[in-house]
């Protein structure tokens, strides 16, 4: 027969006993004999930062605390104390004592001792997190109703403005018309095709404040799109023949390239000069004298939703803007200084892109190959066989 397994020898006494399952408890465990230190499991010792029992044999059980506000272990109260556990580097540990065996023994008490330090520690942490937070909430708040004043306010500054602009327009659009007529004498040919474009020019911008005032009154802000099929170069035309004076003045050049696939889409003409006036006359301004614009439509080649797109696009040869701005520049009251130029209330960029995704497109502003900035915006196509249908 193999050799037998050696037994291990049971504990044989009921102090062994509970010595042993102590011992395996994980909060402190401490025998007191009149209120003094006579045993302690190692995990009271751990906490009291003492390597054996010796260190502390004998010593007053209340002198190893310090009140933390609700007094020291005493064992006329029944009830739990928490106090701060002093160890011999000076430090302390939050601990919660607690009579658990009152004369187990004539004279004798056993405590247990919880460590809490942690648990207070991520109270201390939650109460300050909190307080943080509580203090953040009121700066949003706060944040909030300024920002509620600044928008009611530039409302009423867009609904004042639009107002003031009325009167002017009237009057350069009447006496533009009485010119014409010729009320004032007669006008040469040249003349007259100039008047003809400041009295077009007048009602555009007539219409546009009327629009103006009508968004101004609307707590959405939504725009109103009178959306149709059309042919993209007439109103890329007109916004030439617009800026023609701007173009002459800085000695530039606008180019026009229309593609085929792109010749049509679906918009609102009105809206759509008025995205192509504003990136247009940008181009022209900050493109510098003898500065080329290029106009482009190209048909983008992946749908989106289900829909197809056909992309207008802007280009000069000028300073460009720096890819931190890119995105910021659409901003409202958002102004960002090209070539050391920069002037307006930062409005127009806003304006195209919220009129862009009224019509359910998207506008970027890239850099054009050379260097120059390249501004292009999305509109939906048009129907194809409308277009058979208009020829």
């Amino acid at each position: 027969m193999g050799q037998a397994a050696e037994s291990v020898t049971p504990p044989q006494t009921a102090e062994e006993i509970l010595g042993r399952f102590a011992c395996a408890l994980p909060y402190g465990v401490v025998l007191l004999h009149d209120g003094r230190v006579r045993w302690a499991n190692p995990t009271l010792l751990e906490l009291a930062g003492r390597a054996q029992v010796a260190e502390i044999d004998g010593a007053r059980f209340a002198d190893l605390f310090a009140d933390a506000g609700q007094g020291l272990p005493d064992r006329s109260r029944t009830r739990s104390v928490e106090c701060a556990l002093r160890r011999p580097t000076g430090a302390e540990r939050r601990v919660i004592c607690q009579l658990v065996w009152p004369d187990f023994a004539p004279g004798s008490d056993a405590w247990s001792v919880e460590d809490v330090t942690p648990l207070r520690a991520l109270e201390r942490e939650l109460l300050r997190t909190s307080q943080e937070l509580h203090r953040s909430n009121r700066e949003v708040a706060s944040l909030r109703e300024e920002l509620r004043a600044e928008r009611d306010g530039r409302e009423e500054l867009l609904s004042v403005v639009s107002h003031e602009l009325r009167t002017p327009v009237t009057v350069i659009g009447g006496y533009s018309r009485l010119l014409l007529a010729g009320d004032a004498g007669p006008v040469t040919d040249e003349q007259r095709r100039f008047l003809l474009e400041s009295a077009k020019s007048c009602q555009r911008l007539n219409e546009f404040i009327q629009r103006l005032i009508a968004a101004s009154r609307e707590k959405q802000g939504g725009e109103v799109l009178e959306l149709g099929s059309h042919p993209l170069e007439p109103v890329i035309e007109a916004v030439e023949e617009l800026l023609l004076p701007l173009v002459a003045e800085r000695d530039s050049r606008i180019l026009i390239r229309i593609d085929p696939a792109a010749a049509h889409a679906r918009f609102d003409p009105l809206r759509v000069e008025q995205i192509l006036t504003n990136l247009v006359s940008n181009a022209i301004q900050h493109g510098g004298p003898k500065a080329t614009i290029e106009i482009s439509t190209r048909a983008l080649p992946t749908p989106v939703g289900g829909r197809r797109f056909v992309e207008i696009c802007i280009e000069d040869d000028g300073p460009g803007v720096a890819p931190e701005h890119r995105e910021r520049i659409f901003q409202p009251w958002v102004q960002v200084s090209a070539g050391g130029r920069a002037g307006g209330l930062g409005l127009g960029l806003a304006i195209c892109r919220r009129l862009v995704e009224a019509h359910g497109g998207a506008i970027s502003l890239g850099e054009r190959p050379g260097g120059g900035c390249r501004f292009a915006f999305s509109l939906p196509a048009a129907d194809a066989a409308r277009h058979v249908s208009e020829r």
